[in-house]
């Protein structure tokens, strides 16, 4: 009995040697054919891992495109992923400051990608605020597809999609704007706020934003709709000075009177409305034409 059992139990040992033997064989053929010998996940690209990450790009002219620094970074073939972010994209000699908890460059086209957190911040104290921000060094352009901020002085512009130049002098808001305006030397403290389907474009520069596709303007003497509006803002007052609205324009006042018209040009700051092109005013007891000024 005794001597089965050791025969039996020497074969298992044989068997288990053959087995072993048989899987580095295979291992070995695999290996000479470029293969994996031990099976699991691929991995695309080795990196290393650099603290206190520092990255200039310049022209070929010379001048600083951006500056770009990070507690630490991954160092992937093809791209750097960031954490803790602090870039500078350069446009003449102001640059814009930007924060972001992570960032990717992707080396190939030099794309700058930050998110989570994004402020970028001019010297003049304009903020954009969004959670993820593409920067194109070489076009000099900033750009994000999800919703987005801008803030200066007493001006808050918020939509879908924002576009804007190194420097944020000028900004395009793809859909969905929403702008508020604070009057602050007006004793109700009610904002201006106008909205539309957008795009909006402002230009920073000219204290000039233009609205598109079903604008709406609501102040506290009225509203104004129009198709197409141009706001022009006092800097001195940091308030709105005038608005010329075209296109299917309708103000609404507040005595619960309408007036339709063609143009409409709103002297903000004196509370004056003049009608331009077909104009009729709406009251409650029938309709009248009305002499336009222009």
């Amino acid at each position: 009995m005794i001597k089965r059992f050791l025969v039996m139990t020497a074969a298992l040992i044989i068997f288990y040697i053959g087995i072993i033997q048989l899987q580095l064989f295979l291992s070995e053929r695999r290996e000479a054919r470029g293969g994996s010998a031990v099976p699991g996940p691929e991995i695309e690209d080795p990196f290393h891992r650099v603290y206190s990450f520092s990255f200039s790009k310049y022209t070929t002219a010379g001048d600083k495109e951006i500056e770009i620094e990070g507690d630490s970074a991954d160092v992937f073939a093809r791209n750097v992923i960031l954490k803790n972010v602090i870039a500078k994209a350069y446009a003449e000699e102001s640059p814009v400051t930007i924060t972001a908890d992570t960032g990717e460059i992707d080396k190939a086209t030099s794309r700058v990608r930050l998110e989570k957190n994004v402020v970028a911040t001019t010297e003049t104290g304009t903020r954009l605020l969004t959670e993820a921000l593409d920067i194109f060094p070489a076009k000099k352009i900033l750009d994000t597809a999800l919703e987005a901020e801008v803030k200066r002085d007493n001006i808050n512009v918020e939509g879908t999609g924002a576009q804007g130049d190194s420097r944020l002098k000028k900004v395009k808001f793809k859909k969905n704007v929403t702008v508020i305006v604070k009057n602050p030397e007006s004793e109700s403290k009610t904002p201006t706020v106008i909205t539309c389907d957008g795009p909006l474009v402002v230009n920073y520069d000219e204290n000039l934003a233009r609205f598109t596709e079903n604008v709406l303007a609501v102040d506290e003497r009225g509203k104004i709709r129009a198709d197409v509006m141009d706001v022009y803002y006092n800097k001195e007052t940091r308030r709105v000075s005038k608005m010329v609205a075209m296109g299917n324009v309708v103000v609404d006042n507040p005595d619960g009177h309408q007036t339709l018209s063609d143009n409409v040009i709103y002297l903000a700051e004196e509370g004056r409305i003049i009608l331009g092109g077909d104009a009729e005013a709406l009251y409650k007891e029938g309709t009248k034409s009305v002499e336009t000024g222009f």
